[in-house]
């Protein structure tokens, strides 16, 4: 699915004010592994490109060479890649786009109508996903736990669905992160 600038725009317009709980806004987007950003440099056709984000978390440009993008916005590498570029070109006008989202993938398994991969392109929740995944099998004991990558540690979260749809304010129907790993059981 690509997304163009089109609809980022109207998205971002759109948008409610965020509370604690909720995900960061469309305009902080951060880029991630096989993510697909369009690159182009006004006046310069040479360097309008189409480049995949490295699983090392880099792409590579013309005359920039290798530069880190994994966890910044589309702003943050436009300014990079123009500050590189004004060593070759006067005052370059670059432009970044994300083409297609690739990086926000959330694995599910175990009691699920499909087991796998969801790839997704906004946040959702986890109560969303598990929709997705085909729902609840017939076996299910409606009990999640939500694996999170915390850097050199894994967090777990617990969510018992049956308390959570209850209304028990203890349960949280939590945005998932791209790379989160749904167990249901």
């Amino acid at each position: 699915m690509a997304i163009g600038a089109g609809l980022v725009f109207s998205l971002a317009a759109a948008e409610a004010p965020v509370t604690e709980r909720e995900p960061r806004s469309v305009t902080d987007y951060r880029i991630g592994i096989e993510d697909i950003l369009l690159v182009s440099v006004w006046g310069e056709p040479a360097l309008n490109l189409s480049v995949r984000v490295r699983p090392d978390g880099r792409i590579t440009f013309p005359l920039v060479n290798d530069l880190e993008v994994v966890g910044q916005t589309p702003t943050e590498v436009r300014q990079a890649i123009s500050t590189r570029l004004s060593k070759f070109i006067n005052e370059p006008n670059v432009t970044v786009i994300v083409d297609q989202i690739n990086s926000f993938k959330v694995y599910i398994l175990g009691e699920v109508g499909t087991q796998g991969v969801l790839q997704i392109y906004r946040p959702i929740r986890l109560l969303q996903a598990i929709a997705q995944a085909g729902g609840f099998s017939e076996f299910s004991k409606q009990q999640v736990t939500v694996l999170r990558d915390k850097g050199p540690v894994e967090s777990r979260i617990l969510v018992n669905v049956k308390r959570l749809v209850g209304g028990d304010v203890s349960q949280e129907n939590l945005f998932l992160q791209p790379g989160d790993t749904v167990v249901v059981d």
